[in-house]
């Protein structure tokens, strides 16, 4: 009967243990995970050559993600602070709908590589516009044009993070990096301020 115990005791402690490490790991952004305080990540992200381009407000950080220039919006819970998100915007403004379109694709493939078939992949005219009818770009800036895509970055079954892959009304690119622990966090604690 002990042995039988500490089997039984060897087994529970060591699911806990997997069970517990599976909760914790968050979705990372450049190596670094999408957790703790908005000012260690900003200082994280400093010290990879990103920078505060506006005295004070350390929402906003501008560098180069992926060799394009960049601005990085961190945002985090009203509470304690803590980062839940992190959006990647892509300075260049697209002037042809081949160029934004290519840019889209290629991004697509690299994620797809890193992060497996989509779980959203969502691209569509609103009428009167169609693809190849020449005005597609006045599609996508009067939001008449939807291109999305969201991957789901899951371990051993658990939710880890989303990433999320758009075009904007601007005419640019936008990469969405949402980590599933703090934005249960982040709803939390907007109810509590409610």
């Amino acid at each position: 009967a002990s042995i039988m115990k500490k089997l039984l005791l060897t087994i529970c402690s060591s699911l806990f243990c997997v069970l517990s490490y599976a909760q914790t790991e968050h979705l990372t952004f450049k190596g670094l995970p999408i957790d703790g305080s908005k000012q260690e990540f900003v200082k994280a992200l400093q010290s990879q050559g990103y920078n505060v381009p506006k005295m004070g407000d350390d929402d906003i950080l501008s560098g180069t993600f992926i060799g394009q220039d960049s601005y990085v919006f961190i945002y985090d819970t009203p509470i304690t602070n803590t980062i839940w998100k992190v959006v990647v915007l892509f300075e260049s403004t697209f002037d042809t709908w081949s160029t934004i379109k290519r840019a889209y694709d290629g991004l697509v493939d690299v994620y797809t590589k890193k992060y497996g078939a989509p779980i959203l992949d969502q691209k569509e005219f609103k009428s009167p516009y169609k693809e190849g009818f020449g005005l597609e770009l006045q599609a996508l800036k009067t939001d008449r044009c939807v291109y999305e895509t969201v991957f789901a970055y899951t371990k051993d079954g658990v939710d880890i993070g989303y990433v999320e892959i758009r075009m904007t009304t601007d005419c640019q690119i936008m990469i969405g990096y949402e980590d599933s622990i703090n934005f249960d966090l982040l709803t939390k604690e907007r109810a509590n301020e409610i």
